[in-house]
């Protein structure tokens, strides 16, 4: 999959804290609406789940993530000029904010003992989009590695989410991840299946020249 995958608790952290209210024993449980989107390189594709691209790519998000594409060119430039001159700013999120998920996530939150914040969370049957992903892209956000004039495959996704220790507490290894599955018909009537699953431990060794030794981030996609 692809190298910038956006996680879905990483994407959500801000969304979730803001939501949950104080968190006691036993287990808080509360619902969230939020998206996820992720690009999946190795096949191609982009990935949208609890929105449409049509709603997910306002015109904020859109400029949003030209100023992220421009951002990293005027960064490069400066860092390959020996570094003279300002470095440039990483610009805000787009001002609106992102677009909520069209349907509610279970969110359950629960505090250990040593302090640690545990999340889990699950859905069924949130509206999804598989999108081709264009030539030579971006890899900054959905809609900038994406081209609204191509079709996409249309499906409902189910999907599972997990954070050990949300807020970073220090207490423990921070295992973090989550997994899904999209099931759908193409244009002609065909069933496909798109599964993907993503999960990681701070704690596990990372090479100078690679990912962590522990991070699995796989993805399958059947046709019939």
């Amino acid at each position: 999959m692809g190298h910038r995958i956006k996680s879905l608790i990483g994407a959500a952290t801000i969304s979730l804290l803001l939501a949950a209210p104080a968190v006691a024993a036993p287990p808080d449980r509360f619902e969230d609406h939020f998206t996820i989107s992720f690009p999946d390189v190795e096949r191609g594709l982009v990935i949208l789940v609890n929105t449409t691209r049509d709603q997910y790519c306002t015109p904020d998000v859109v400029a949003w993530e030209l100023a992220v594409a421009q951002w990293i060119i005027d960064w490069e430039a400066w860092f390959e000029g020996g570094q003279v001159g300002p470095e440039p700013p990483f610009p805000d999120d787009p001002p609106g904010g992102f677009p909520a998920g069209n349907d509610p996530l279970h969110v359950q939150l629960k505090e250990t003992g040593q302090g640690a914040l545990v999340l889990h969370l699950k859905a069924q049957d949130l509206d999804a989009e598989i999108w081709p992903m264009v030539d030579n892209p971006p890899l900054i956000g959905a809609c900038t590695d994406t081209d609204p004039s191509d079709t996409p495959l249309v499906g409902t996704a189910d999907v599972l989410g997990n954070d050990n220790d949300l807020e970073a507490s220090g207490t423990r290894g921070n295992s973090f991840g989550e997994q899904g599955t999209i099931r759908g018909r193409d244009s002609d009537g065909d069933p496909f299946r798109y599964s993907w699953r993503f999960h990681v431990n701070d704690q596990c060794y990372a090479p100078d020249d690679g990912p962590p030794a522990c991070l699995i981030e796989q993805s399958s996609f059947q046709t019939h």
